[in-house]
């Protein structure tokens, strides 16, 4: 059952006992969503926590890490946000019943009792806000900040094009919350670790060009090679795509499951989601991934393939 967001606002008022759920390697759209939302609810009397989230890097822990809930608590409402299907959940989270999902991809919101979304907002924090502001929320620093890195995130501190007018009046108003958004650019977008370099360094050296295809490798060598964390990965999968000529960019990370997990990247004019579907993926028009339970040569083949097969002009000569 889809809802608006007035219903959303009537259903969270009615409810109580909330916990919610991020996605698998969860980023700075779902942590500074479910942040924001948290926050929210409890600005209007509810009581709220954040699931733990085992998979969590540094950055975005120090940013949620308080807002977990006790370990007597039994949550009555369950909300997810910013996952698109229940196979994006890590494994703790998978069996649960889901209340209500509030999202914007466009994927298969019918793993929960209810779900909010709305695919044109750049970012679940944005459509996040815009709920806040129908529940007459009066927005916090923390709530903004929160929110704002969630949009920052998926729009590339507003170099996409899902960046909106929308968008850009939402952030109007998270400014007027007195956030910092030069220090918060400067953390999740300018500064880096030594390994970040490091890991960039060898990624961007072995890089495959296939006409207007770019394949980068990620390999658990590499990787440890350059010392680098999970934190150092984040949003590494972007390099390639900004390579002058290089229409699909491809970024392929062994895990040390075995599996290697596929990034892809388009111009406009591509579709990354399109692509990932294909190998059991999803995601956004020009930003998707999936899983691969195979090697990632075999991983390189099969990402070529379902390429190939969308958009054949991209094949290469002879």
């Amino acid at each position: 059952m889809t809802l608006t967001l007035s219903e959303t606002s009537v259903f969270l008022r009615e409810n109580d006992g909330y916990i919610i759920l991020t996605h698998r390697r969860p980023d700075g759209d779902t942590v500074g969503s479910a942040v924001g939302l948290c926050l929210g609810l409890r600005a209007v009397g509810k009581q709220a926590f954040i699931a733990k989230n085992p998979e969590i890097v540094g950055r975005f822990e120090r940013m949620a890490g308080y807002l977990a809930p006790p370990d007597d608590f039994s949550p009555r409402t369950v909300l997810a946000v910013d996952t698109a299907a229940r196979s994006l959940f890590p494994p703790a989270f998978e069996q649960m019943d889901i209340d209500l999902s509030i999202d914007h991809h466009p994927g298969d919101g019918a793993y929960a009792k209810m779900s909010l979304l709305d695919d044109g907002s750049a970012a679940t924090g944005e459509l996040v806000a815009r709920l806040l502001k129908e529940m007459r929320v009066e927005l916090t620093l923390d709530m903004a900040s929160a929110l704002y890195v969630a949009i920052i995130t998926d729009t590339g501190c507003f170099r996409f094009e899902n960046t909106t007018s929308r968008t850009l009046r939402t952030v109007a108003d998270l400014a007027d919350a007195g956030i910092d958004m030069g220090a918060l650019n400067t953390e999740y977008f300018v500064t880096k670790t030594p390994s970040r370099f490091a890991l960039e360094a060898v990624l961007l050296r072995d890089v495959e060009y296939i006409g207007r295809i770019a394949v980068a490798f990620l390999t658990l060598e590499k990787i440890f090679d350059s010392k680098a964390s999970y934190d150092d990965l984040d949003g590494i999968s972007s390099l390639v795509k900004t390579i002058v000529g290089v229409d699909i960019g491809v970024t392929l990370r062994e895990e040390k499951n075995g599996s290697v997990k596929v990034s892809v990247r388009t111009v406009s004019g591509y579709l990354a989601n399109g692509i990932c579907a294909k190998l059991g993926g999803g995601g956004h028009a020009r930003a998707a991934g999936c899983l691969l339970d195979c090697g990632i040569d075999q991983a390189r083949e099969k990402v070529l393939g379902a390429i190939y097969e969308l958009y054949p002009e991209l094949l290469p000569e002879g």
